[in-house]
């Protein structure tokens, strides 16, 4: 594997073929991480080092500080090997609906709290810098998430969590990325931040006829309201509203 390659892609056998040991994975991450030759000493910022004592590590020439390839990335203190992280990593990026932490505990044979743990650490990581807002044809909606409740059948709010969603439909027709947040209720001043964080004020908007997205037109010009729930227009089926959140859920696993 060269200095500072990077893995793309969602072809299962070409990441085995790619991550077939633990030295892979080190190798890996050190080569992101420092990006070749570049290293700064977390304690004294020193720029010379040498090799550390695990894999891959690096260790100050001036204060010895010895820093691990996994020091400061999700991956640090894993409670089981690194080439297992990487494939569970790579599960939860790739499938579309995600994976359950019983899933994850089954299929690679650890402790499903482990699992949940490492999970969350990964979510924690897939948080948007947002410093790229999605630009192309968004499409937005809000509705509320939770399972049934007793008593309250139907679409009656309970303890439901009320979520705007924003979907990014790229020029093949595929979804994009997906951001999702939790808000009080659905109007333009609470829609507004989400749409600052993650949306280019350029972007093709496709909402409902809702009319808390009124007020932000005149910062999105392109923001247009179809009379239609506009899953049906994105993906070209039918969806029902169950289908369309399970959707959603798999490309936003913070919800």
């Amino acid at each position: 594997m060269s200095e500072r390659y990077k893995y793309t892609g969602v072809n299962s056998i070409k990441f085995n073929d790619c991550f077939r040991s633990d030295d892979d994975c080190y190798k890996y991450i050190a080569s992101i991480k420092w990006d070749g030759e570049k290293f700064a000493c977390k304690k004294c910022n020193h720029a010379k080092f040498c090799n550390g004592k695990s894999p891959y590590s690096r260790r100050c020439c001036k204060c010895r500080y010895d820093e691990s390839a996994t020091s400061g990335t999700m991956f640090d203190k894993c409670k089981f090997s690194i080439l297992i992280a990487f494939h569970i990593v790579f599960k939860i990026g790739t499938k579309k609906k995600g994976m359950s932490t019983l899933e994850l505990s089954k299929e690679f044979e650890q402790r499903q709290d482990t699992c949940w743990e490492f999970k969350w650490k990964i979510q924690q990581a897939m948080q948007s810098s947002k410093r790229f807002p999605m630009t192309g044809e968004i499409y937005i909606d809000e509705c509320y998430f939770g399972g049934p409740e007793e008593d309250k059948p139907g679409r009656s709010k309970g303890n439901k969590r009320l979520v705007i969603i924003a979907l990014q439909k790229l020029a093949d027709g595929n979804l994009g990325r997906a951001y999702a947040k939790v808000i009080q209720n659905a109007s333009g001043l609470e829609f507004k931040p989400f749409f600052n964080d993650y949306i280019d004020k350029t972007a093709n908007v496709v909402t409902d006829k809702w009319a808390g997205y009124l007020p932000l037109i005149p910062e999105y010009p392109n923001l247009k309201q179809i009379p239609l729930k506009w899953w049906i227009e994105f993906s070209g089926y039918p969806y029902t509203h169950n289908e369309f959140k399970r959707m959603v859920k798999g490309h936003t696993p913070s919800l």
